[in-house]
């Protein structure tokens, strides 16, 4: 018995820094009885990057200047309105260190009279800076009232396993390439956010071909490299960004970075100016996805409730099918409401075959639908925060992730009316054009002469081929755990620590968690699975969190379950009722 606890974050990214932020508030609130003395915790975060709080999101090498949030500002604190508390605490060192920062969502500002403002969308940047101060301010206090924090930075969890001290964690220094063991954790949060998956991908090792958007100034100087040749011959280089979504919009303000905007009195997009050489053709930057539309552009939500799919008809449905939800009958009361409520103008199917003759001029149409609330955006954005997803039946799972979900996040997940000013902008200046490819397009091929050959459906319906010199790869995630690149990630499958969820011969991807609620890790034990009593985790991870979560407030909910839960198990260790033995800080090196 002891009256000691050691936790666990891995992931110091929003998640990680936000989980830490609640842990320590409560461990430190003056206004609670504390189960635990402070001096008798110790937290232990890990870290991949330099620092700790921007995780890879939102660090200043992953993101650039024209890369915004994609929530607006009131939602993004680690608790209530933080971030814009933030914004406004800081206000003399924003304006005199990053002024950039401001002037990017204020242009034309007298930087001494800009305000936060609640519904801006700011640079990830200037968000990667909240989380990075917010972090170094929760150990300082922690460390104040005693609490020992140790600090990973630069460093990969690569194992992880019981003991009879509780849970030990393999460490490896990315600098020095060093393993270090942390031993006697009592609770553990991963928190490692999305990844890139390490299928293999039918492109990968092509030069001119990257994997993924980020980090930007190394994809940027990959691209200039691979385009100088053809501009040496008089040509016009073309890049080819495959996908439509925020990552590939981010792919898009990458390649268009070294040109300038301007803008109305009023703070508008008015042009776009390339940066280019006398006699030096500008960039083409080819954008392309399945439907060939990009994402709505937020506004605010019309004031309308959904008449037809209601609670009250999903557990209509659910006692009409053993407790589980079916697609085709949600569709149908979402075809009944979107055409409800645009008097028959709208339905399902035009969700999925936008009636736009180009994504330009659904762009412009979206772009003037934000101003007072675009109606069609509301409806399936209020039926994706249903989280249908976890009731649906085996079967259906799988139909959704093959074929729906990409139109529900199309339309449910709208970007700033910022970027998509830029995008009219860029277009305008003949910069950007897009393609739709189709649910049936074969996989971009690679010519004899090196280039790339992406195939396309034409205005007519038929297929065509366009030439690019690269290809920027910014589609959606793979969620299958076996291909994970994390060491980590693999060791604990393997040995059963985490499992994969699994529903009817359906691997929905992510990991399993406590069917009874919160973020419990299921383990494996014998033939059986039973809730982790070490591991907790949420965010990308986990089973379902993709099809259900995609604002900040769901980081900040988690995070205060895992705050609680953990402080639970501090009161059973002070109670006397839950043998854990001492720290055990086994270390060949020593955290900071």
């Amino acid at each position: 018995m002891r009256g000691s606890i050691t936790y666990c974050i891995i992931g110091t990214g929003f998640a990680g820094t936000c989980a830490l932020w609640h842990v320590v508030q409560r461990l430190t609130d003056p206004r609670r009885m504390p189960p635990l003395s402070p001096s008798a915790v110790t937290i232990v975060t890990v870290e991949r990057g330099p620092v700790n709080g921007p995780g890879y999101p939102y660090a200043k090498d992953n993101v650039q200047l024209a890369h915004r949030c994609n929530n607006e500002a009131s939602t993004m604190g680690i608790h209530g309105n933080d971030f814009v508390d933030w914004l406004a605490a800081s206000k003399p060192w924003l304006i005199k260190d990053h002024p950039e920062l401001v002037r990017e969502t204020h242009p034309g500002i007298e930087l001494g009279e800009w305000q936060p403002e609640n519904g801006e969308f700011y640079p990830r940047a200037l968000f990667g800076l909240y989380l990075e101060k917010r972090f170094q301010e929760t150990v300082e206090r922690a460390r104040a009232q005693g609490i020992d924090v140790q600090q990973y930075v630069r460093h990969e969890a690569v194992d992880g396993y019981a003991t009879e001290q509780g849970f030990a964690l393999s460490l490896r220094s990315l600098d020095t390439d060093r393993e270090c063991t942390v031993d006697g954790i009592d609770r553990v949060l991963l928190s490692t956010g999305h990844w890139q998956s390490k299928a293999t991908d039918p492109l990968s090792g092509e030069s001119g071909y990257a994997m993924s958007p980020y980090p930007p100034d190394a994809v940027k100087a990959a691209v200039d490299e691979h385009l100088r040749s053809r501009r040496a011959r008089g040509e016009r280089p073309r890049v080819f960004v495959q996908g439509m979504g925020p990552s590939g919009i981010d792919a898009i303000m990458t390649l268009s970075g070294d040109g300038e905007f301007t803008y109305t009195e009023d703070g508008h997009i008015a042009s776009y100016r390339p940066a280019v050489r006398d006699g030096e053709e500008p960039l083409h930057i080819v954008a392309g996805s399945r439907c060939g539309f990009f994402p709505p552009v937020r506004g605010p939500l019309v004031p309308y409730e959904p008449h037809h799919l209601t609670e009250e008809r999903l557990a209509e449905i659910r006692r009409d099918h053993q407790g589980q939800l079916k697609i085709e009958r949600i569709l149908e009361l979402l075809d009944k409401d979107l055409r409800r409520a645009t008097e028959g103008a709208v339905g399902w199917n035009d969700i999925k075959s936008p009636r736009y003759r180009s994504a330009r001029e659904k762009l412009a149409s979206d772009l003037r639908d934000s101003y007072t609330g675009n109606l069609v955006h509301t409806i399936v954005l209020k039926a994706r925060r249903m989280r249908f997803y976890q009731q649906l039946e085996p079967s259906d799972k799988a139909t959704y992730d093959r074929l729906l979900d990409t139109h529900f996040i199309r339309t449910a997940v709208p970007m700033p009316s910022a970027n998509a000013e830029k995008l009219l902008a860029l277009m305008d200046a003949g910069i950007l054009t897009t393609v739709k490819q189709g649910y049936d397009a074969p996989h971009t091929a690679v010519g004899e002469d090196g280039d790339f050959r992406i195939t396309y459906r034409s205005d007519e319906g038929g297929q065509s081929t366009l030439r690019a010199d690269c290809v920027i790869r910014a589609s959606g995630q793979n969620f299958g755990m076996e291909n994970h690149p994390s060491p980590l990630v693999q060791n604990l499958l393997r040995r059963g620590e985490i499992v994969p969820h699994e529903e009817g011969g359906y691997v929905t991807g992510g990991i399993a968690l406590d069917a009874r609620g919160g973020y419990r890790v299921m383990k494996r034990v014998g033939g059986g699975c039973v809730p982790s009593p070490y591991l907790t985790s949420y965010g990308s991870p986990v089973r379902f969190w993709q099809h259900e979560h995609n604002f900040a407030g769901a980081f900040v909910e988690a995070a205060e379950w895992v705050a609680d839960e953990w402080l639970d198990i501090a009161a059973a260790v002070t109670a006397g009722s839950v043998a854990v033995e001492g720290p055990g800080l086994v270390t060949s090196e020593t955290g900071s």
